[in-house]
C-alpha cells in the first residue's frame, strides 16, 4: 500500500524537471563498450547499379560482358564499381567476377541503397524490475563517472529468471528483433560477436540495488529519468540520464497516478488534515506530480489552523516499496468561506514580499495574528510600527 504523509510546501522544480523524488531504491546493470553493428545507408552510383543488376540477370557480372556492354575495360573497372557491393553483402567474389547474394542483392536493387556497415560501441544499462533495456551514447552516459564514484549498493534483488541465465548479446538481440531496445535508431542491426564471449547478465540471479535521488524530465512527448548517486565526501556525487526508460517512469508515477482513485485520495487528505472524515476532494492532475484540489471551508479552516498557508501548495509524499516522491497540491475554494480564507494568505504572501504596498492591507488585530502563524514576523512588525512607535 502506498504510504502519504504531509511534508513543508516543496520549493519549484528546476526548469524541465517535472517530478522530485527524494529517494529511490533501483536495481541497476550496466556494461559499458558494447559492441555493435551500424549499417549506414549509402546510395547507389550507377555504375554500382549497372553491375549488380548484371549480375542478377546473368547470375555472374563478367568483366567481358562488362567491356561488351559499356565498351569499357573490365579487367580494371569492374572490381572498383563491385567493391563497395561486396563490402555490404549485395555480391560475391566469384573468379574474376562477382555473384549475387540474397536476399541483400534483391533488397540493395530495389532501395538503390547500399548499406556499409561498421563498429560501434555504446554503453548498455539495464533495470530488471522494469523491463528497461537502454543503449547510450558512451560518452554522455556518465557510466564511467559511476565507476569512478564506486558506489555501494544498498541490497539486492531478484533478476527475473528469464534474463538471469541469458548473455547480454542474446538479451540485445532479441530486444533488437522486437524493437525494444531503446536508444538506437534503425542503423543498428546487430550485436557484433566477440572473441571472449558475451557476459551473462546474473551468474547468481541477483542485481544490485542502489539508493539514489530521482527526477523526471520533460523530454520530447515524455519523460526521462534521471538518477543522482550521492558523493561519499571524497567525490561529487553523480547524475545519470535514463532516455527510453519508459518502464521506470511508469512505476515512479504509479505512486501519483494512485490519486486518481477517491478511496486513496481521500486517505491521502486525511492524513493532510489529521483527520479521518475519508472524504476525497474534488481534484485534477494538472502535471506528473501535481494537482489541483477543490476545499470545502471546514478543510481551509482545517488547514489554517495547522499553520498551512493556503495560497502556497501543499506538500505530499508518496511512498511506495521503492521510491518516496514530492506532490503539489494546489488549493482552490469550492466554497465563499474557502475562497475568502484563501484570500486572506494570498494577500499576506504578497504584502510580505520586499517593497510591497502594504496601504491596501487591513491592519487589524486578526490579519496581524494570521500573518504572524504564516511566519511573516518583519510584516506584523510593519504593519504595528505606526501603534507601538506613536510619538506626540
Amino acid at each position: 500500500m502506498i504510504e502519504f504523509v504531509p511534508a513543508d510546501p516543496p520549493a519549484e522544480p528546476a526548469p524541465g524537471t517535472v517530478a522530485v523524488l527524494p529517494e529511490v531504491l533501483v536495481p541497476i546493470r550496466w556494461w559499458r563498450g558494447v559492441s555493435f553493428e551500424r549499417a549506414a545507408p549509402v546510395r547507389m552510383t550507377p555504375l554500382e547499379r549497372f553491375v549488380l543488376e548484371l549480375a542478377m540477370a546473368t547470375g555472374r557480372a563478367d568483366p567481358d560482358e562488362f567491356f561488351e556492354i559499356t565498351n569499357l575495360p573490365g579487367a580494371t573497372l569492374l572490381p572498383v564499381a563491385a567493391r563497395r557491393l561486396v563490402a555490404t553483402g549485395a555480391l560475391m567474389p566469384d573468379g574474376d567476377g562477382y555473384r549475387p547474394l540474397w536476399p541483400d542483392a534483391r533488397r540493395a536493387a530495389r532501395s538503390q541503397t547500399l548499406y556499409r556497415k561498421r563498429p560501434e560501441s555504446l554503453d548498455v544499462v539495464l533495470l530488471p524490475r522494469t523491463g528497461d533495456l537502454l543503449a547510450l551514447d558512451p560518452r554522455s552516459s556518465g557510466l564511467r563517472d559511476v565507476e569512478r564514484l564506486r558506489p555501494r549498493s544498498a541490497g539486492n534483488a531478484p533478476m527475473p529468471p528469464e534474463l538471469a541465465g541469458s548473455t547480454l548479446a542474446d538479451e540485445l538481440r532479441r530486444r533488437l528483433a522486437a524493437g525494444t531496445l531503446a536508444g538506437v535508431d534503425g542503423e543498428i542491426t546487430e550485436v557484433a560477436e566477440v572473441t571472449n564471449g558475451s557476459p551473462v547478465i546474473s551468474r547468481n540471479g541477483w542485481c544490485p540495488v542502489h539508493r539514489c535521488r530521482g527526477e523526471l524530465r520533460a523530454d520530447d512527448d515524455g519523460y526521462r529519468p534521471v538518477l543522482t548517486l550521492p558523493g561519499d565526501g571524497r567525490r561529487d556525487p553523480v547524475s545519470i540520464e535514463l532516455p527510453g526508460a519508459v518502464g521506470l517512469v511508469r512505476h515512479w508515477l504509479g505512486l501519483v497516478d494512485a490519486l486518481h482513485d477517491p478511496a486513496t485520495r481521500a486517505r491521502a487528505w486525511d492524513g493532510l488534515l489529521g483527520w479521518t472524515k475519508r472524504v476525497a476532494p474534488r481534484a485534477e492532475r494538472t502535471g506528473p506530480g501535481r494537482w489541483r484540489c477543490w476545499i470545502s471551508g471546514a478543510a481551509a479552516r482545517r488547514l489554517a489552523d495547522l499553520g498551512r498557508n493556503l495560497s502556497l501548495p501543499l506538500g505530499l509524499l508518496a511512498r511506495g516499496e521503492d521510491a518516496l516522491i514530492e506532490i503539489m497540491i494546489d488549493l482552490v475554494g469550492a466554497d465563499r468561506t474557502a475562497e475568502e480564507l484563501i484570500d486572506v494568505d494570498r494577500r499576506i504572501t504578497a504584502a510580505a514580499a520586499p517593497g510591497a504596498d502594504l496601504t491596501a492591507l487591513p491592519n487589524n488585530p486578526e490579519l496581524r495574528h494570521r500573518a504572524w502563524r504564516l511566519g511573516f514576523p518583519g510584516l506584523v512588525y510593519a504593519l504595528r510600527e505606526t501603534e507601538d512607535f506613536r510619538y506626540a
